[in-house]
């Protein structure tokens, strides 16, 4: 339950609803089972079977009066507890005493809210009692996961459950961590049940619909489809957590295509019960290495969340020098849906706890802040994390952002008044066709373009424009520096290229040119950009371009620092041509996905500077 080795124990079997999908409810309880020393001696043995994760289930637990005292003597046993609800029966009082008894993480089954007039519960009144409690239940500092099932009844509202859950964040900023997704292939109601296809699509829309609220999703672990039966398994990939050498499960068996895919160490193939009901589906073995990977994942949410919350950055220009900067992702969803980039976007964000320490940790080391995601200007505490970010860093406050929602003046307003001295916004295109086709987010280049207008006619903040070259846009940096010249002439432009820096990215040639094919745009826009007076750069960073292939017109790029050894994690490497260069150690090389997509050929050599 928490990604940890967990123990499922039965408290009782009764329910206060009757799912038209359950298979565990029963009409009435065992006596010798649901014996408080039954249920004790359960927990007793679970735990010196080795769980450090109890999870107590039913049938609904809240329904024994007891429930506190079980949790509490679990938790003595010194492993963590869990708590499987349907949170009907919860109210603050209660939440508190199941926590303040050892409660640590409860899931919540929203069965009742993808469902019209909670038809999948039987239950009049069960989808808002479910909401209450599963609020409750925040509120009392229980970690809060929700499960729904994928099954026909649930199908049309399926979409709409990111944004119910999205919307009970509390004032405190807790929010429910996961929701789990489960597709079963037994029912009491067979015609419930629904094939694998029909299952993708509603995930994949499902999933669409959470990476734009903020709500991580998963499948439940012991739930298919398996991986092969979606269109393209590398945009779901985050729904998945698959161990290698994991041991084969009884109750699933492979078809002929798992002989050929890259999972088999890890994949059970398709639950029996599934192919006694439906065809064999016709999958598409996973043969790409970079899927496997990314299908490989076995962290948790929170673990993800505490390794990309902060980035270490190195800012340096020849006119600035070495400036160090802390990345904050203060949430990770974004309104924008570019195919290059790297941030987790299906995250949830991290708490407000966690994100104001980053901010006061970042100003004690002396770091320089800058606010991202995502894009931040979708969290409502944007305003309050600038002003924070003033008072901690004597350096100026940056924010990275479309400026998609700056098109509100108000907004623009109050993260400037707040300490906002420097935006990097991002527009990859001088018109709507080209950036609306590269964000696949249409109508959005619009309120970009009125956003910047905003943050341009506040002269105390620093702007610079993000342009990511890659295939479509390559014809447009000409256009693009005259259009930002005659709009916004106090701004800069930062020259980016799209990068295959890690297995979110694809690596495709359809999406990262050849730097030979960019280079000549580049050339004419250095040119085009010095007689309007535009500053171009960007050039020396982690996205820019070998310092080898840069115009002699930049040769001021050879005065730049050393980079430190490792600090670009080992994304980069340096090939012999690098080695022979004046800039060793100046710049970073070539991205390692970038070298395996188009080799080395380019990089030609810069000559050391002869002596006088």
């Amino acid at each position: 339950m928490g990604g940890m080795r967990s123990s499922r124990v039965f408290t009782n079997l009764t329910c206060n609803q009757n799912c038209t999908t359950c298979t565990d409810r029963r009409a009435r309880e065992e006596p010798a089972f649901v014996q408080p020393a039954a249920v004790l001696s359960r927990i007793d043995r679970a735990a010196s079977e080795g769980a450090q994760e109890i999870v107590l289930t039913g049938g609904e637990p809240t329904l024994r009066r007891d429930l506190e005292a079980l949790v509490a003597h679990a938790r003595s046993r010194g492993v963590e507890v869990g708590l499987e609800t349907n949170a009907t029966t919860l109210d603050a009082a209660r939440a508190a005493q199941l926590a303040s008894a050892g409660l640590s993480r409860a899931r919540v089954n929203l069965a009742g809210w993808s469902a019209p007039d909670d038809a999948m519960t039987r239950d009049p009144g069960g989808a808002l009692r479910t909401e209450s409690g599963l609020a409750a239940l925040l509120d009392a500092g229980v970690i809060v996961d929700a499960e729904a099932l994928v099954v026909r009844s649930s199908l049309r509202g399926l979409a709409a459950l990111p944004g119910r859950v999205a919307a009970l964040t509390r004032p405190s900023g807790a929010r429910v961590s996961t929701l789990f997704a489960r597709v079963p292939v037994s029912s009491a109601d067979p015609s419930e049940l629904v094939s694998y296809e029909v299952a993708a699509a509603a995930l994949a829309a499902l999933d669409e619909a959470a990476r734009k609220e903020g709500v991580a999703v998963k499948l439940a672990p012991d739930s298919g489809p398996p991986p092969c039966v979606f269109a393209h398994p590398s945009r779901v990939a985050h729904l998945y957590a698959m161990t290698p050498g994991a041991r084969p499960r009884d109750d699933h068996r492979r078809v002929p295509a798992c002989e050929a895919c890259q999972l088999r160490d890890r994949c059970s193939g398709f639950a029996t019960a599934y192919l006694a009901r439906w065809p064999a589906p016709s999958p598409r073995p996973i043969t790409e290495d970079r899927v496997r990977r990314r299908l490989s994942l076995i962290t948790s949410v929170e673990a993800q969340i505490a390794r990309e919350l902060v980035q270490p950055s190195r800012f340096e220009r020849p006119d600035t020098g070495v400036v160090d900067e802390r990345l904050i992702r203060i949430n990770f969803h974004c309104n924008q849906a570019c195919r290059f980039c790297f941030v987790s976007t299906h995250l949830p964000p991290a708490g407000d706890a966690a994100v104001r320490r980053a901010i006061e940790e970042a100003g004690a080391a002396g770091a320089r802040v800058v606010l991202t995601g995502g894009e931040p200007t979708l969290n409502a505490r944007l305003a309050e994390y600038v002003a924070l970010a003033a008072r901690v860093s004597r350096h100026p406050v940056g924010i990275q952002t479309n400026a998609v929602r700056l098109a509100d003046p108000a907004l623009t307003r109050a993260v400037v008044e707040a300490g906002v001295a420097d935006a990097f916004v991002s527009l990859h295109g001088s018109t709507a066709e080209i950036s609306d086709a590269i964000t696949e987010a249409p109508g959005t280049f619009d309120k970009t373009v009125i956003g910047l207008d905003h943050l341009h006619a506040h002269a105390s903040v620093q702007l610079t424009l993000n342009f990511v070259m890659h295939q479509r846009n390559l014809d447009d940096l000409v256009p693009y520096v005259r259009f930002v010249a005659a709009r916004w002439p106090r701004a800069a432009v930062t020259l980016s290229f799209v990068a295959p820096s890690s297995d979110v990215v694809p690596r495709s040639r359809d999406l990262v040119p050849r730097y030979s094919d960019a280079l000549p745009s580049v050339a004419r826009a250095i040119e085009e950009a010095a007689r309007l007076g535009v500053t171009l750069g960007g050039f020396e960073s982690m996205c820019g371009l070998p310092l080898c292939l840069l115009p002699t017109s930049l040769a001021g790029y050879a005065s730049l620092t050393d980079i430190p050894e490792g600090y670009d994690g080992g994304e980069f490497v340096r090939t012999a041509a690098c080695e022979r260069c004046a800039l060793v150690g100046k710049c970073y090389g070539l991205r390692r996905g970038y070298l395996a997509l188009h080799g080395d050929a380019e990089l030609r050599p810069v000559a050391p500077l002869a002596p006088g």
